[in-house]
């Protein structure tokens, strides 16, 4: 009896030590169980599936058309100086395989970079748009990720840049955003005066090389960013930026001025909004593509997001009170266009990449909770 009592026991025990390997067999996890039925829980076995969650709408509205260039890039010729700074569209181009390029809102401009990229051009496939060896645009729709390659070299060939030169250019630009052919819900987004305007990207600096000739008037080169704000019942106009990269400094404040000093300068107002207001922690790790008190390239990504809703502010006060502007508020102000890329004076060769970028506009109603 006592040998039948020691055996029910002993398989007993081997039960219940059974039961944690029953456990994890069912649900796929050590240590879970399958939820019993009919209490709604979800089953997380391989033969499950899992419950499909939506994403929230996204509040707020993009301004930037076309960020994917699904309409192609229309491309310019360089600035006519000797007959009124004209400019010729040379062709257009898509960055995909089987699309074509149908009324462009993007143009690819080269102002005075010397022999004409557009008529240079070397076959490197649809991603590329090239020379072969001083300037090149490229996108890669898979990445959203666009980089820009300027070397200026060939433009001074050897010779110092002298103060009056022309600023080699690489850039894209939209002129125009559509403004005046939105609806009056959609307008609001645009203007100066909505809550929010979050400008957002991600850039790396490739390349950055500088070749010092004697003789520089100045060695410049710039990365940057400029929103076109316009009056939207007047003539009002400002060069709205964010700067990226400039090799003179490595934390710049705002920049206030004219679009002067060139016989085709706008002499319209410029605010420029700071690499300290740029990139807030630089102040802790020192600010992005620069090393040791100089300029540098770098495989690192680096986050841009700043809301320009202050800067704009600012830009009205301070334009009002040096005459620019007519209008008192922003609401009487617009973004409509953009240009982004290189600006160089001196012979620089540098690249920079730059993708997700992003311009988005929230009311007030967007920011309600």
């Amino acid at each position: 009896m006592k040998k039948l009592l020691s055996l029910v026991l002993s398989i007993l025990l081997l039960s219940a030590s059974l039961i944690p390997l029953a456990s994890c067999d069912q649900s796929g996890k050590p240590g879970e169980t399958t939820a019993p039925e009919g209490t709604g829980a979800e089953a997380t076995g391989a033969d499950a599936t899992e419950p499909e969650t939506e994403k929230p709408e996204e509040k707020g509205m993009e301004l930037i058309p076309d960020l994917k260039f699904e309409k192609g890039l229309e491309l310019l010729s360089q600035k006519d100086h000797a007959n009124g700074d004209a400019i010729k569209t040379l062709g257009t181009h898509s960055f995909y395989a089987d699309k074509t390029a149908e009324n462009p809102v993007w143009r690819l401009a080269q102002w005075d970079s010397g022999p004409c990229l557009i008529e240079n051009r070397v076959d490197r496939g649809v991603s590329e748009i090239t020379d072969g060896a001083y300037r090149s645009f490229s996108y890669l729709p898979a990445k959203n990720e666009m980089t820009f390659f300027l070397d200026t070299s060939l433009y001074y060939q050897g010779k110092p840049a002298k103060q009056g030169d022309y600023w080699p250019h690489l850039l894209i630009e939209e002129g125009d955003f559509g403004y005046q052919s939105l609806p009056a819900e959609t307008k609001a987004y645009y203007s100066c005066g909505a809550e929010k305007l979050v400008f957002s990207m991600d850039v790396r600096m490739d390349e950055y090389d500088l070749t010092k000739i004697t003789g520089d008037w100045v060695r410049a080169a710039q990365f940057l960013v400029y929103f076109y704000v316009k009056g939207i019942e007047s003539n009002d106009f400002c060069w709205f930026g964010v700067q990226i990269f400039d090799n003179r400094s490595e934390l710049s404040d705002n920049y206030i001025g004219y679009d002067g000093g060139k016989p085709d300068a706008s002499s319209a107002m410029i605010y420029s909004i700071g690499r300290k207001n740029v990139y807030p922690s630089a102040d802790e790790g020192g600010c992005p593509f620069w090393y040791e008190g100089k300029p540098l390239a770098s495989d690192d990504w680096m986050h841009v997001e700043i809301d320009l809703k202050p800067y704009l502010e600012d830009m009205l006060n301070v334009g009002k009170k040096n005459g620019y502007f007519k209008v008192d508020s922003l609401d009487d102000l617009c973004i409509n266009g953009m240009n982004i890329g290189w600006e160089t004076i001196g012979t620089f060769c540098h690249s920079m990449s730059v993708k997700d970028m992003s311009l988005r506009s929230y009311l007030e109603s967007d920011l309600a909770e």
